[in-house]
């Protein structure tokens, strides 16, 4: 209802907002962060946290335009993936294992991933040249993107995973009480490591995606997407301190965070408060559920 809200104010205020292709913006751009906010909602429902998604995004991205000229475009984007996955799987031994608490080795896994990126590309920028590769981000079904319905789908999965099967149960209850869950059982190092893995995979379809819209990749092409994703999480509703996730909130969420930037963009406000904007929009959150004493998002979603 917010988001509605939202949409109908800007819609009269703020000039060209409804304009048909800022609406296919929008939808577009809310898609990339929130393929990875799914991700992160399902590690925050665990009561983890990944802040190596923007470095995963980058040797993804990386990884797959290096490899495009030399095989398929399905090939390539399937690289793509598969390296956010092992990246994935990469943080999750790291917390598990090494027993590094998640925010700490993930933002030093963060720093590490973006400077591999940036030697695979010997600092500069890789170019895209091929038309196919770059409608993979561009092009439509019946005039909605295609990237958009993806998202839609990963939001779809992600559901199913977390409230449907056996692996979500189990996740839940790690983000809920670690030892209880250990003492019931539960495998939760092995839990930890899949969860991460599944960030890393949607992080890897995001990175092929930014690829194909940027028409290149370089070491610092998603800084702050780490930021857009936990706030995207937070604001649809999935709590901080573990133990469920709002998936229906995170797309909801991913839409509330692009719509403010759109508006932003529209009114000629610098890139730079765009970002504090974000910044704001999540501090506001958590102390509006702090007062509360309820979870925080936005309701409606």
């Amino acid at each position: 209802m917010t988001l509605i809200v939202l949409m109908v104010i800007l819609s009269i205020t703020v000039p060209n907002f409804a304009a048909s292709a800022n609406y296919s913006n929008i939808a577009q751009q809310a898609s990339f962060a929130g393929i990875v906010a799914c991700g992160m909602t399902l590690l925050i429902a665990g009561g983890l946290f990944d802040l190596s998604v923007a470095g995963v995004t980058a040797v993804s991205a990386v990884a797959t335009v290096l490899v495009l000229p030399n095989t398929t475009i399905g090939a390539a984007a399937l690289v793509g993936i598969l390296v956010g996955g092992a990246l994935g799987v990469v943080n999750g031994v790291v917390v598990t294992k090494i027993q590094i608490p998640p925010f700490i080795a993930t933002f030093g896994l963060f720093n590490i991933y973006t400077a591999i990126a940036f030697m695979m590309t010997g600092g500069t920028i890789l170019a895209v040249s091929s038309v196919d590769f770059q409608s993979f981000a561009t092009s439509t079904v019946a005039s909605v993107p295609a990237i958009f319905l993806v998202f839609i789908a990963v939001c779809a999965l992600s559901h199913a995973l977390l409230y449907r099967t056996t692996f979500g149960r189990q996740l839940r209850a790690v983000g809920s009480n670690e030892l209880a869950a250990e003492m019931a059982g539960i495998r939760v190092d092995r839990v930890k490591i899949i969860a991460f893995t599944i960030t890393g995979l949607f992080t890897g379809l995001s990175a092929v995606a930014l690829a194909a819209l940027l028409s290149s990749a370089t070491g610092n092409m998603a800084t702050g997407v780490e930021l857009n994703a936990i706030t995207i999480a937070v604001v649809g509703g999935t709590a901080l301190r573990g133990g469920e996730g709002r998936l229906l909130g995170t797309f909801t969420g991913a839409i509330f965070i692009t719509v403010v930037n759109s508006a932003l963009n529209l009114t000629g406000v610098s890139s730079y408060w765009q970002s504090v904007s974000v910044g704001l929009i999540l501090v506001l959150t958590l102390v509006i559920g702090a007062l509360t004493g309820r979870r925080t998002g936005i309701r409606g979603a």
